[in-house]
Protein backbone atom coordinates (compact mmCIF):
# COMPACT_ATOMS: atom_id res chain seq x y z
CA UNK A 1 0.00 0.00 0.00
CA UNK A 2 1.25 3.54 -0.72
CA UNK A 3 1.12 6.42 0.85
CA UNK A 4 1.67 9.78 0.47
CA UNK A 5 3.28 12.44 3.11
CA UNK A 6 4.33 15.77 4.03
CA UNK A 7 7.51 15.99 6.22
CA UNK A 8 7.12 18.22 8.82
CA UNK A 9 9.68 16.71 11.12
CA UNK A 10 12.89 15.30 10.39
CA UNK A 11 14.67 14.55 14.09
CA UNK A 12 18.43 14.26 14.65
CA UNK A 13 20.07 10.70 13.09
CA UNK A 14 19.76 8.35 16.42
CA UNK A 15 22.20 4.96 16.71
CA UNK A 16 20.54 1.78 16.49
CA UNK A 17 22.41 -1.51 16.35
CA UNK A 18 20.48 -2.76 13.91
CA UNK A 19 20.50 -0.15 11.82
CA UNK A 20 23.17 2.13 12.61
CA UNK A 21 22.00 5.78 12.09
CA UNK A 22 18.25 6.03 12.15
CA UNK A 23 16.39 9.44 11.19
CA UNK A 24 12.65 10.18 12.67
CA UNK A 25 10.64 11.65 9.89
CA UNK A 26 7.23 12.19 10.89
CA UNK A 27 4.35 14.71 9.41
CA UNK A 28 0.75 14.64 7.88
CA UNK A 29 -0.22 12.38 5.20
CA UNK A 30 -2.66 13.53 2.45
CA UNK A 31 -5.46 11.99 4.10
CA UNK A 32 -4.94 14.36 6.79
CA UNK A 33 -3.47 11.85 9.66
CA UNK A 34 -0.59 12.47 11.35
CA UNK A 35 2.18 9.61 10.42
CA UNK A 36 5.64 8.87 12.07
CA UNK A 37 7.59 6.42 9.33
CA UNK A 38 10.47 4.53 9.94
CA UNK A 39 13.25 2.81 9.51
CA UNK A 40 14.71 5.33 7.24
CA UNK A 41 18.83 5.04 7.28
CA UNK A 42 20.85 8.34 7.16
CA UNK A 43 21.96 6.64 3.59
CA UNK A 44 18.67 7.98 2.11
CA UNK A 45 19.59 11.58 2.89
CA UNK A 46 23.35 11.45 0.94
CA UNK A 47 23.37 13.89 -1.95
CA UNK A 48 23.91 10.56 -4.49
CA UNK A 49 20.77 9.04 -2.78
CA UNK A 50 17.57 9.24 -5.45
CA UNK A 51 15.00 9.03 -2.59
CA UNK A 52 16.98 12.12 -1.04
CA UNK A 53 14.20 14.81 0.74
CA UNK A 54 13.86 17.67 2.91
CA UNK A 55 11.60 18.60 4.99
CA UNK A 56 8.65 20.55 3.69
CA UNK A 57 8.51 17.89 0.96
CA UNK A 58 5.80 15.38 -0.30
CA UNK A 59 6.88 12.24 -0.40
CA UNK A 60 5.49 8.97 -1.67
CA UNK A 61 6.69 5.40 -0.46
CA UNK A 62 4.76 2.10 0.28
CA UNK A 63 4.03 0.50 3.78
CA UNK A 64 5.41 -2.54 5.20
CA UNK A 65 1.83 -2.66 7.26
CA UNK A 66 -1.10 -0.31 7.35
CA UNK A 67 -1.12 -1.37 11.47
CA UNK A 68 0.75 0.74 13.87
CA UNK A 69 4.49 -0.87 14.61
CA UNK A 70 4.77 -0.08 18.01
CA UNK A 71 2.19 1.55 20.68
CA UNK A 72 2.16 4.86 19.06
CA UNK A 73 -0.91 4.96 16.78
CA UNK A 74 0.67 7.09 14.30
CA UNK A 75 3.42 5.12 13.59
CA UNK A 76 4.21 2.67 10.53
CA UNK A 77 7.23 0.85 9.29
CA UNK A 78 7.63 1.72 5.49
CA UNK A 79 10.13 0.20 2.73
CA UNK A 80 12.31 2.82 2.87
CA UNK A 81 13.70 1.73 -0.83
CA UNK A 82 10.52 2.79 -2.03
CA UNK A 83 10.79 6.66 -0.84
CA UNK A 84 9.98 8.98 -3.92
CA UNK A 85 10.51 12.49 -3.34
CA UNK A 86 7.69 14.40 -5.38
CA UNK A 87 7.49 18.31 -4.30
CA UNK A 88 8.40 21.00 -2.21
CA UNK A 89 5.08 22.32 -0.26
CA UNK A 90 5.11 26.18 0.24
CA UNK A 91 5.06 27.76 3.85
CA UNK A 92 1.07 29.19 3.22
CA UNK A 93 0.17 25.93 2.27
CA UNK A 94 1.83 23.93 5.14
CA UNK A 95 0.95 27.04 7.49
CA UNK A 96 -2.69 26.71 6.47
CA UNK A 97 -2.16 22.75 7.41
CA UNK A 98 -1.16 23.05 10.50
CA UNK A 99 -3.14 26.56 11.82
CA UNK A 100 -6.15 24.14 11.25
CA UNK A 101 -4.09 21.56 14.23
CA UNK A 102 -3.11 23.54 16.66
CA UNK A 103 -2.81 21.94 20.43
CA UNK A 104 -1.34 23.05 23.55
CA UNK A 105 1.02 20.85 24.75
CA UNK A 106 -1.28 20.26 27.91
CA UNK A 107 -3.86 19.16 25.33
CA UNK A 108 -1.72 16.19 23.80
CA UNK A 109 -0.53 15.32 27.13
CA UNK A 110 -3.90 14.29 28.55
CA UNK A 111 -4.57 12.27 25.51
CA UNK A 112 -1.71 10.07 26.13
CA UNK A 113 0.56 8.97 23.90
CA UNK A 114 -1.18 5.77 22.92
CA UNK A 115 -3.88 8.17 21.91
CA UNK A 116 -1.72 10.91 20.26
CA UNK A 117 1.66 10.86 19.86
CA UNK A 118 2.41 13.75 17.67
CA UNK A 119 1.01 17.38 16.98
CA UNK A 120 1.99 20.93 16.73
CA UNK A 121 2.27 24.06 18.83
CA UNK A 122 2.90 27.49 18.26
CA UNK A 123 4.84 28.84 20.45
CA UNK A 124 3.10 32.31 22.09
CA UNK A 125 6.01 33.62 24.12
CA UNK A 126 9.86 32.25 23.21
CA UNK A 127 12.02 32.54 26.19
CA UNK A 128 14.90 31.02 25.51
CA UNK A 129 16.68 28.41 23.26
CA UNK A 130 19.77 26.57 25.77
CA UNK A 131 22.27 24.29 25.91
CA UNK A 132 22.46 21.37 27.94
CA UNK A 133 25.35 18.22 28.24
CA UNK A 134 24.23 15.43 26.06
CA UNK A 135 23.95 12.53 28.35
CA UNK A 136 24.88 10.29 26.25
CA UNK A 137 27.83 11.62 24.26
CA UNK A 138 30.57 9.46 25.84
CA UNK A 139 29.26 6.11 25.00
CA UNK A 140 28.22 7.57 21.14
CA UNK A 141 32.06 8.71 20.71
CA UNK A 142 32.89 4.68 22.32
CA UNK A 143 30.89 3.67 19.51
CA UNK A 144 31.80 5.82 16.52
CA UNK A 145 35.41 4.93 17.03
CA UNK A 146 34.04 1.03 16.62
CA UNK A 147 34.13 -0.57 12.55
CA UNK A 148 31.75 -2.38 10.64
CA UNK A 149 32.10 -5.07 9.13
CA UNK A 150 33.95 -3.61 6.15
CA UNK A 151 36.74 -2.16 8.26
CA UNK A 152 34.42 1.58 8.29
CA UNK A 153 33.34 3.62 11.69
CA UNK A 154 30.62 1.88 12.75
CA UNK A 155 28.83 5.72 13.08
CA UNK A 156 29.33 8.27 9.94
CA UNK A 157 27.98 11.24 12.05
CA UNK A 158 29.83 13.11 15.13
CA UNK A 159 27.34 12.79 17.72
CA UNK A 160 27.14 16.77 19.90
CA UNK A 161 28.06 17.23 22.69
CA UNK A 162 25.39 19.31 23.62
CA UNK A 163 21.77 18.84 23.07
CA UNK A 164 19.16 22.23 22.88
CA UNK A 165 15.87 22.76 24.10
CA UNK A 166 13.46 25.45 23.98
CA UNK A 167 11.90 27.28 26.82
CA UNK A 168 8.86 28.82 25.75
CA UNK A 169 4.81 29.55 26.63
CA UNK A 170 2.38 27.71 23.96
CA UNK A 171 -0.47 29.55 26.24
CA UNK A 172 -0.36 32.94 27.45
CA UNK A 173 -2.22 31.40 30.84
CA UNK A 174 -0.06 28.13 30.76
CA UNK A 175 3.13 26.96 31.90
CA UNK A 176 6.64 27.29 30.93
CA UNK A 177 7.25 24.96 28.65
CA UNK A 178 11.12 23.11 28.33
CA UNK A 179 11.49 20.55 25.24
CA UNK A 180 14.26 19.22 24.26
CA UNK A 181 14.63 20.13 20.21
CA UNK A 182 15.75 17.54 17.93
CA UNK A 183 15.40 18.86 14.86
CA UNK A 184 18.15 18.01 12.45
CA UNK A 185 18.55 21.11 11.11
CA UNK A 186 19.39 22.22 14.93
CA UNK A 187 21.46 19.58 15.64
CA UNK A 188 23.44 20.33 12.36
CA UNK A 189 23.67 23.71 13.29
CA UNK A 190 25.72 23.15 16.47
CA UNK A 191 28.05 20.47 14.47
CA UNK A 192 28.96 23.14 12.39
CA UNK A 193 29.71 25.96 14.12
CA UNK A 194 31.77 23.51 16.80
CA UNK A 195 33.47 22.31 13.70
CA UNK A 196 34.18 25.89 13.25
CA UNK A 197 35.38 26.15 17.07
CA UNK A 198 38.14 23.57 16.74
CA UNK A 199 39.42 25.08 13.51
CA UNK A 200 40.04 27.98 15.26
CA UNK A 201 37.24 30.39 13.34
CA UNK A 202 35.32 30.47 16.67
CA UNK A 203 37.29 31.53 20.11
CA UNK A 204 35.46 28.84 22.48
CA UNK A 205 31.91 27.22 23.19
CA UNK A 206 30.59 30.13 24.46
CA UNK A 207 30.49 31.75 20.65
CA UNK A 208 29.15 28.21 19.98
CA UNK A 209 26.45 28.85 22.19
CA UNK A 210 25.72 32.41 20.77
CA UNK A 211 26.27 31.31 16.86
CA UNK A 212 23.18 28.77 17.50
CA UNK A 213 20.83 30.84 19.70
CA UNK A 214 21.18 33.54 17.33
CA UNK A 215 19.81 31.46 14.23
CA UNK A 216 17.27 29.09 16.53
CA UNK A 217 15.78 31.64 18.96
CA UNK A 218 16.42 35.35 17.20
CA UNK A 219 16.46 34.65 13.61
CA UNK A 220 13.59 32.58 13.23
CA UNK A 221 11.62 34.28 15.18
CA UNK A 222 11.70 37.58 13.30
CA UNK A 223 9.86 36.59 10.72
CA UNK A 224 6.41 35.70 11.38
CA UNK A 225 4.44 32.36 12.43
CA UNK A 226 6.57 29.42 13.81
CA UNK A 227 5.20 25.99 14.55
CA UNK A 228 6.92 23.12 16.95
CA UNK A 229 6.28 19.71 15.46
CA UNK A 230 6.38 17.78 18.68
CA UNK A 231 6.74 13.88 19.30
CA UNK A 232 7.04 11.46 22.19
CA UNK A 233 9.96 8.65 22.21
CA UNK A 234 9.95 5.86 22.12
CA UNK A 235 11.55 4.86 25.12
CA UNK A 236 10.09 7.18 27.44
CA UNK A 237 6.85 9.34 27.70
CA UNK A 238 7.68 12.78 27.17
CA UNK A 239 7.78 14.75 24.51
CA UNK A 240 10.12 16.73 22.30
CA UNK A 241 10.57 19.13 19.64
CA UNK A 242 11.40 16.81 16.25
CA UNK A 243 10.35 19.63 13.88
CA UNK A 244 10.73 23.66 13.92
CA UNK A 245 8.62 24.94 10.97
CA UNK A 246 9.26 28.98 10.00
CA UNK A 247 9.19 30.93 6.89
CA UNK A 248 12.24 31.85 5.08
CA UNK A 249 13.19 34.91 3.81
CA UNK A 250 12.34 33.73 0.35
CA UNK A 251 8.80 33.07 2.02
CA UNK A 252 7.91 36.47 2.62
CA UNK A 253 8.98 38.62 -0.44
Amino acid sequence: MKERLLVLAKAAPEASKKYEELICVAGITDKGEWRRIYPIPREVFLKTSKSRFNKKWWIEYELASNKPSDYRPESRKIKFETIKPLREASYNEISELLSQRIQTIEEIEEKGVKTQSLGVVQPREIIDFLPSDNPHYNKLVTMGKQLDLFGNPAMKLSPPKFKYGYKFKDDANGRVHENLCEDWEAVMLYLNCEKMRLEGKYPDEKTVHEKVRQKMLKDIFSRGKTYFIVGSHYRFPTFMIVGVIYPRKTDLS
